[in-house]
């Protein structure tokens, strides 16, 4: 008896610790609650075998762990198979697909191409429009891949201020089929990735570029002047994907780990987190500012120089594991998590959304549907706890359009497979570049016991185990739940035009940095070919 009162009072303990950090108030008013600030650091292409959280045998991100240990760390967090689909969940608190984002070509791709047309749509609000409103200042630093249009700008949605770029880096352009790529503040464009006038003056350049120390130096300076008024402050670091850069002081800084681009560039993202850190700490927000670091994609399958999704099969725009599930963390030095410093609970993008929402103090409504499929839920409470009951028990991955796997608690199945070929991860009915459709006898994997997914339970060809037809019932209604509840229309990234692209942005002619279009202008349906292995 007395144990058990005991334990209520703990619980009840936890729960007025979570309400103090919830509601903390203004040193000057005894009469209102002031709302705790919100950073969130997104980065594309990071796998768990990066990340010392997860892979104690890595050193290079010794402040992303420390990070970690202050909050509670996320082993079942799940990004979308692109970062640009991973991006519009996390912001809108919906799944993406739910919302037309994606594209209805034969890669059923999710990807943002550098001459779509798309614009965020009106509805779902994202983020810092429903914040915004509630007094928050906002500010985007980094790469904003959800439109590169004039008019898709994040200062256009809720942003106050934006800081970085809006296309995906690649080779040297050659301002005839691809302009270069441009760094805006705000709306105008101030410079270009790649200047062919003199290479010199390059921002990226052989893999060297300032930009994270560009990022660094915005955020310290936006978190100093903040201070005295909430804000949320978002940030999307892309120096690990394709070709990796960093700054001249952190080259060779990998030497004694794996020592390359890779990793020289990871050890600058760790730096970034190292430099927040500090300046919440001078500054006094610490214990009032919540922290939530994700990687919005995993490792690249090909990254000649680095990357490791380990211990999992595939890579990023796979259904594998190894292609969705990503390192995150949620820290909130004013929140005690207790003894629960890593929660199993099944999470997604939209989950974040939901559950920023609440430890701010706006909790977000209920669900159209009992399972929110479509929609994010407030984990608060299962993160302090640890229980996972009556919280997510599903998590679903769609490639496109296209549903190609689900988990149901320990169980996975694949109802469509397309997973790229990483050097010595071949899977026996899994693994092709063409989507293949299992629907009939969908494969089947118990993701705890095998995170790898090499060891189906069946699936495929046969039937092949009394478990397999046991637990394969249960997972078909469960994907027929989610078609039944996820209506698709008109993909919104269908439309491509060359003459979108970057050519004549905002304040070019200011800056002399127009570059003069001279193809022929038309709308097509976007589409990358499924064998380049582009479409990710």
């Amino acid at each position: 008896m007395i144990s058990d009162r005991l334990k209520k009072s703990w619980k009840w303990f936890i729960l007025l610790v979570l309400a103090l950090c919830l509601s903390p108030t203004f040193s000057d008013s005894g009469t209102k609650s002031r709302p705790v600030n919100l950073i969130v650091i997104h980065v594309d292409q990071l796998g768990w075998g990066d990340v010392g959280l997860y892979s104690p045998w890595r050193r290079d991100t010794p402040n992303i762990d420390k990070l970690g240990k202050s909050g509670v760390v996320l082993d079942n967090l799940y990004a979308e198979t692109s970062a640009t689909a991973s991006s519009g969940t996390f912001l809108s608190g919906r799944l993406a697909v739910s919302w037309g984002l994606y594209s209805s070509n034969n890669a059923e791709d999710t990807q943002l191409l550098e001459d779509t047309g798309f614009v965020l749509p009106s509805s779902p609000r994202i983020l810092p429009q429903v914040l915004k409103e509630k007094g928050y200042s906002t500010k985007f630093i980094g790469r904003w891949n959800l439109g590169q249009r004039s008019e898709a700008n994040p200062t256009k949605f809720g942003f106050d201020s934006f800081l970085g770029t809006v296309s995906d880096r690649g080779p040297k352009y050659d301002n005839l089929r691809y302009p270069n790529i441009g760094f805006y503040r705000n709306e105008r464009i101030v410079a270009r990735m790649f200047d062919t006038r003199s290479p010199v003056d390059d921002l990226l350049d052989d893999g060297v570029s300032n930009l994270t120390k560009v990022y660094t130096d915005e955020m310290e300076v936006f978190i100093t002047k903040s201070k005295n008024q909430p804000y949320y402050l978002h940030v999307s670091l892309d120096a690990l994907k394709h070709r990796p850069y960093r700054s001249p002081q952190f080259v060779d800084s990998s030497e004694h780990s794996r020592s390359n681009n890779f990793t020289d560039a990871l050890r600058e993202i760790d730096n970034f987190v190292g430099v927040m850190m500090k300046t919440l700490t001078t500054t006094e927000q610490a214990d009032k500012t919540i922290v939530i670091f994700a990687a919005q994609s995993t490792a690249l399958a090909s990254h000649y120089e680095g990357g490791s999704n380990s211990p999992f099969t595939g890579a990023t725009g796979d259904s594998t594991e190894g292609g969705v599930r990503v390192p995150g963390l949620i820290s909130c030095p004013g929140l005690d998590f207790g003894d629960n410093k890593r929660s199993k609970q099944l999470m997604n993008f939209a989950d974040l959304h939901s559950t920023a929402l609440s430890i701010l103090g706006f909790p977000p409504g209920d669900c159209e549907e009992p399972k929110c499929v479509k929609e994010g839920m407030d984990m608060t409470k299962s993160l302090i706890t640890g229980n996972t009951t009556n919280h997510r028990d599903m998590i679903t991955i769609y490639r496109g359009r296209t549903l190609m796997a689900l988990r149901k608690g320990r169980y996975k199945v694949h109802l469509m497979s397309r997973s790229s070929f990483v050097p010595g991860q071949f899977l026996d009915n899994l693994t092709s570049y063409n989507l293949r459709n299992t629907t009939e006898l969908p494969i089947l994997f118990d993701v705890v016991a095998d995170p790898g997914e090499r060891f189906f339970i069946g699936g495929g060809f046969e039937l092949s185990s009394s478990r397999y037809t046991d637990i394969l019932p249960e997972m078909r209604r469960e994907a027929e739940y989610v078609n039944n509840h996820v209506t698709l229309g008109g993909g919104l990234l269908n439309e491509c035009n060359v003459g979108w692209r970057e050519w004549t942005p905002t304040g070019c002619l200011d800056m002399e940095l127009c570059v003069e279009f001279t193809r022929e202008s038309k709308v097509r349906m976007c589409s990358i070919p499924e064998w380049t292995g582009l479409g990710i």
